[in-house]
C-alpha cells in the first residue's frame, strides 16, 4: 500500500466506531418526531416563504422581511429542495451532516493542537458526542450547528501542520465569511481571540507578528466582504425598515442593555453562562476525573509570582457573583465587574504558566469568549455551542496529562464515573415509580401523566447505563460518552412517546392549509406569530395578530380595507372577513369551545383552538352564534379516546 493510500486508510479507521454510532443515534432521534416549535418550525417557515415567493436574496417570515437571520442555511435547504422537492427530511439530514462534520473537525483540530498526544484526538469526538444539551439542540433545524462547522474550520486554518507553519489566510477568510452568512457578526467573536492572542500560543505568530496580524485582518476583511456582498443588495431589496434592522438594530439590540421584545435580544444577567455551565457540559460536569484533571494540568507548581493572588481574587469574585445570582441580585454593572474579576486574573495567571501550545490555544479561545459573551446583554445557552468542542479538548488534554504525571489519580476508582451512575440509578427508580405514583399523587401534571405509561421501559435502560458507569478499568471515557449519548437519546424517545402530541402542530396546520387554499384570511388571537404553521401547512398568505380589545384596529383610513392588518380587533376582523379563521390559545378550553370551535388540540402547557371568526366574535360579545354545521375536530384522536376527564 502506498503512503498516501495508507494515510487515507488511517483517517477512515480513525472515524470508527464513534461516527457511525453517533450518526445512527442522531438519525433515530431527529426523525422520532416532527420539527419542533418554535426553533425548527420558524427556520422552515422562512425557508418555505423564500422558496414559495421567490425571495432568494431577502429572508421573509409571515410576509415581512426577516432581519434576524442571514440566508446561508436557507440556501442550503433550497439546494436540497431543488433536487428532492419541498420536504422536512432534507433539512433534518442537513443537521445530522453538520453534526457529524463538527465531530470530525474537532478531532482533526485536537490532533493539530496535541500532535504528541494522539489520545486527545481520539477522545475529543467521543466526549463531544456525549454532551446532552448539544445533542438535543442539534436535533433542531437551526443555525448554530452549521456555525460550529465554520468556527472549527476557521480555527483549523490558524493551526500549524507538520509541513506548514503559516496559516492558510485565504481559507480563514472564506470560512469566516461562511460563518458570517450563517449567523451574522457573532461569528467574528468565536474566532477573534485565537487570532488576537496568536503570539501567546503560536511560534510562527510570535516570530512574524506583522504578517500574522496583517494577514489576519485581511482574512477578517475578506469574510466581512463576503457578508457585505449579500447584505448590501439585500438591504436595497428589503426596504428602509429592513435595512435599518439588518445593519444596526438587529445586532445592537443583543449588545445594549434593553429588554425590547421586538429586538429578540434575550437579555439575561452577566452570571447566566457561569451558572448554567454545568448543564451545558453535562455529563462531563459529573466526571470527577475530568474535574480534578483540569486544575492539575493548568496550575503546575512551583507557581509564578502572583498566581496565588490571582486565583484568590477569582475565587472571591466567583463566590460573590454566585451569591448575587442566588440571593442578593446586585446591580448589573456590579455583576459585570465581578465577572471580569473572575475571568481576567485567571486568564493572566494561566498565560504565565509553562503550558504547552495546545492548552494555551484553548485558553485564549475559551476564557475571553466566555467573558465577552457573558458581558453581552443577549444570551442563550446555545450561543456557546462552538466553544463546547474546545471544552472537550481541554478536558481530554488534562486527563491525558493526568495519566502521564499522576498515575495514581488517573487510575483511582474514587475519581471515576460513579456519581453519574448514582444519578442514573436514582432516575431509574423514579421512572419505575411513576406508573404507580403519578395517577394518585400527580393526576393533573400533564408532563408526568404523559410519560408515566412508558417510564418503566426507560427505567431498565438507565439501570443498564448506571451499571455500565460503575465498571472499572480501561475505557472509562468511552463508557461515559456512550452512556451520555444513549441516555440522551432515551430521554428524547420518552418525550416523543409521552409528550410530543403537545408539540405536534400538524392537525392545526392541515386545517389552516385548507382555509388558506380557499382564500380565507387567518388571524392569530392575542399573541405574536412565529411561523409555526407556515411550513407544515404550506401557507401562501400571512397570518395577522388580532387583538381582543376593541378600538385597537388599523388606522381610520384603512377601516374599509378588506386586507388583514396586524393590530385589528377581533370585531373588525370578523366584520371585514366573514369567512375568516381565528387561532386562539387558552390554559383550559372554555366549555363552549367543544360545541363551536372548528378544531381543538393540546399545545404545550395549554390548548390551541381554531374558530370561524364570526363565531368567536359573537361568543366574545355575549351573543349566541349559529349552530355549527360540522362537529368540532379533536386531536390527537388517541388522546381523546383515552381521556378520563369529563368535558
Amino acid at each position: 500500500m502506498s503512503n498516501s493510500a495508507y494515510t487515507r486508510s488511517e483517517h477512515v479507521r480513525a472515524l470508527w466506531p464513534w461516527l457511525p454510532l453517533w450518526a445512527a443515534m442522531a438519525l433515530l432521534a431527529i426523525f422520532s418526531h416532527g420539527p419542533m416549535p418554535m426553533f425548527s418550525t420558524r427556520t422552515l417557515a422562512v425557508a418555505w416563504e423564500m422558496w414559495a415567493h421567490g425571495h432568494w436574496l431577502v429572508p421573509y417570515i409571515n410576509g415581512e422581511p426577516y432581519s434576524e437571520k442571514v440566508p446561508l442555511l436557507f440556501w442550503m435547504i433550497h439546494a436540497g429542495w431543488a433536487v428532492f422537492g419541498v420536504n422536512d427530511v432534507w433539512p433534518r439530514l442537513l443537521e445530522v451532516l453538520f453534526g457529524g462534520t463538527q465531530l470530525v473537525l474537532a478531532s482533526v483540530l485536537a490532533g493539530r493542537l496535541f500532535p504528541t498526544r494522539p489520545w486527545v484526538a481520539k477522545a475529543t469526538p467521543w466526549l463531544l458526542m456525549g454532551f446532552a444539551y448539544a445533542f438535543l439542540f442539534g436535533l433542531q433545524i437551526m443555525y448554530e450547528v452549521l456555525l460550529v462547522v465554520w468556527v472549527l474550520a476557521a480555527l483549523l486554518t490558524l493551526t500549524p501542520t507538520a509541513t506548514r507553519a503559516e496559516p492558510r489566510w485565504w481559507l480563514f477568510g472564506l470560512f469566516v465569511g461562511a460563518g458570517l452568512l450563517t449567523k451574522g457578526p457573532v461569528m467574528a467573536l468565536h474566532v477573534l481571540f485565537p487570532l488576537l492572542f496568536g503570539p501567546l500560543w503560536n511560534d510562527w505568530a510570535r516570530q512574524n507578528k506583522a504578517r500574522w496580524y496583517g494577514f489576519g485582518v485581511l482574512g477578517l476583511l475578506l469574510g466581512f466582504a463576503i457578508l457585505l456582498a449579500w447584505a448590501l443588495p439585500a438591504g436595497q431589496a428589503g426596504g428602509e425598515a429592513y435595512r435599518q434592522r439588518l445593519f444596526f438594530t438587529q445586532t445592537a439590540g443583543r449588545v445594549v442593555e434593553t429588554h425590547n421584545a421586538d429586538l429578540q435580544n434575550h437579555a439575561r444577567p452577566a452570571w447566566y453562562y457561569l451558572v448554567f455551565l454545568p448543564v451545558i457540559v453535562f455529563p462531563l460536569s459529573g466526571w470527577l476525573r475530568g474535574i480534578v484533571a483540569l486544575p492539575t494540568a493548568l496550575f503546575r507548581k512551583p507557581w509564578r509570582a502572583g498566581t496565588g493572588g490571582a486565583i484568590a481574587c477569582a475565587v472571591v469574585a466567583l463566590v460573590l457573583l454566585l451569591t448575587s445570582a442566588a440571593f442578593a441580585h446586585f446591580p448589573p454593572l456590579a455583576e459585570k465587574l465581578l465577572l471580569i474579576l473572575v475571568i481576567a486574573p485567571l486568564f493572566v495567571a494561566l498565560m504565565r504558566q509553562p503550558l504547552e501550545t495546545g492548552l494555551r490555544f484553548l485558553l485564549v479561545w475559551l476564557l475571553p469568549a466566555l467573558l465577552v459573551f457573558s458581558l453581552v446583554t443577549g444570551k442563550q445557552l446555545y450561543y456557546l455551542l462552538p466553544e463546547l468542542a474546545g471544552v472537550t479538548m481541554l478536558v481530554a488534554a488534562s486527563v491525558a496529562d493526568l495519566r502521564e504525571r499522576h498515575k495514581a489519580l488517573a487510575t483511582s476508582y474514587a475519581l471515576g464515573t460513579w456519581p453519574l451512575s448514582v444519578g442514573a440509578f436514582l432516575l431509574a427508580i423514579a421512572l419505575f415509580a411513576m406508573p404507580s405514583v403519578v395517577p394518585s399523587r400527580f393526576p393533573d401534571n400533564m408532563w408526568l401523566t404523559g410519560m408515566a405509561p412508558y417510564a418503566r421501559f426507560f427505567g431498565v435502560i438507565f439501570i443498564v447505563l448506571g451499571a455500565l458507569l460503575l465498571l472499572r478499568g480501561r475505557g472509562e471515557m468511552r463508557r461515559l460518552a456512550f452512556a451520555g449519548l444513549i441516555g440522551t437519546v432515551s430521554l428524547n424517545a420518552l418525550f416523543t412517546l409521552g409528550l410530543w402530541y403537545r408539540y405536534d402542530l400538524a392537525p392545526a396546520s392541515q386545517f389552516l392549509a385548507q382555509a388558506d387554499a380557499a382564500g380565507r384570511p387567518i388571524g392569530n388571537l392575542g399573541v405574536s406569530y412565529n411561523g409555526q404553521y407556515h411550513f407544515a401547512g404550506r401557507l401562501m398568505h400571512p397570518i395577522a395578530r388580532i387583538n381582543v380589545v376593541p378600538g385597537m384596529a388599523a388606522p381610520m383610513e384603512d377601516d374599509e380595507d378588506d386586507a388583514v392588518h396586524d393590530g385589528d380587533s377581533l370585531d373588525d376582523f370578523a366584520r371585514h372577513h366573514a369567512d375568516g379563521v381565528i387561532i386562539s390559545y387558552a390554559k383550559h378550553p372554555p366549555a363552549e369551545a367543544f360545541r363551536y370551535a372548528r378544531l381543538i388540540q393540546p399545545s404545550r402547557t395549554g390548548w390551541l383552538m381554531i374558530w370561524d371568526a364570526g363565531t368567536l366574535a359573537a361568543l366574545q360579545s355575549g351573543r349566541a352564534p349559529p349552530e355549527p354545521k360540522q362537529p368540532t375536530l379533536l386531536y390527537p384522536q388517541e388522546y381523546w379516546r383515552t381521556r378520563t376527564a369529563v368535558r
